[in-house]
C-alpha cells in the first residue's frame, strides 16, 4: 500500500482531513471530486491528487482561470501544510519559498500585478505552436485597443474575455471561415449565443471592442 497513513477506505478527502487534523491543521472543507480532493478557499481552489504507481501528492491551486502554484511531493504532511499555508493567506513569494516543491503558475505574478492580459498576449504571440488561432492573434496584434482583453487559443479558434478570465464571463469567439470570419458571442454563463459573419479583421477588432463595451 502506498498510503497506509491516510486510511482512505472512505475516500481521499476523508483520509486527508484525518491526516490534517493529526497535524493540527484545519482543512475540513476537503471533498472528493473526480479522483482528487478539492478544497475551496477564499483564495481559490486547491486540488490534491495521489500517484497510483508510486507515492506522490500532486497539488494545484487556481483561481479565476489563473494557476497560482503547482507542484508535487511524496510527503503528505508537507502537501497539507502547503495547502493550509495558502488558505491562511501566505503571499505567493513566501509560499513558494517555504514550500520549494511548489512553483508559481505561468501568469501568477502578472495576475498579482494587474497585467494578466498583457502577459497572456505576450506568451501567446511568442508561442511556437502556430495554430490557426495563434496566427489570428498575430494578425490582431497591431490593434492596440484589443490589448486590454484576455485572449485564449483553441486550435483554429481565438477567444476573448475580460481579465481575469472566468467561466461565467461573456465570451467573444471567432475563426476563419473561407475569406472571412465566423463569430460567436456568448452572454454571461454562456447561456446566450449570437452568431454572424464578418469580412475583415478591422471589423472583427471593432466588434470585439463594441461587444465588451455593451456589457
Amino acid at each position: 500500500m502506498l498510503y497506509p497513513d491516510l486510511y482512505m477506505s472512505d475516500g481521499l478527502a476523508e483520509g486527508l482531513k484525518r491526516c490534517a487534523s493529526g497535524l493540527g491543521l484545519t482543512l475540513d472543507g476537503f471533498v472528493d471530486e473526480c479522483g482528487r480532493a478539492k478544497l475551496v478557499t477564499d483564495r481559490g481552489t486547491a486540488l490534491i491528487n495521489v500517484g497510483v504507481s508510486e507515492r506522490g501528492f500532486g497539488i494545484g491551486i487556481h483561481e479565476s482561470g489563473v494557476e497560482w502554484a503547482a507542484g508535487a511531493t511524496g510527503d503528505a504532511a508537507q502537501a497539507l501544510r502547503a495547502v493550509a499555508s495558502w488558505q491562511d493567506g501566505a503571499s505567493l513569494d513566501n509560499f513558494v519559498s517555504e514550500f520549494p516543491f511548489m512553483k508559481p503558475g505561468r501568469l501568477a505574478h502578472a495576475f498579482l500585478e494587474g497585467r494578466v492580459a498583457e502577459a497572456q498576449w505576450q506568451d501567446l504571440l511568442e508561442s511556437v505552436y502556430h495554430t490557426g488561432g495563434q496566427r489570428l492573434l498575430v494578425s490582431l496584434a497591431p490593434f492596440s485597443e484589443l490589448r486590454s482583453f484576455y485572449p485564449e487559443i483553441s486550435y483554429g479558434d481565438l477567444r476573448f474575455t475580460m481579465p481575469p478570465p472566468s467561466r461565467d464571463d461573456r465570451l467573444f469567439r471567432f475563426r476563419r471561415d473561407g475569406p472571412g470570419f465566423r463569430v460567436e458571442e456568448f452572454g454571461p454563463e454562456r447561456r446566450e449565443c449570437s452568431e454572424y459573419s464578418l469580412d475583415t479583421l478591422d471589423e472583427v477588432a471593432r466588434h470585439v471592442v463594441e461587444f465588451f463595451a455593451s456589457g
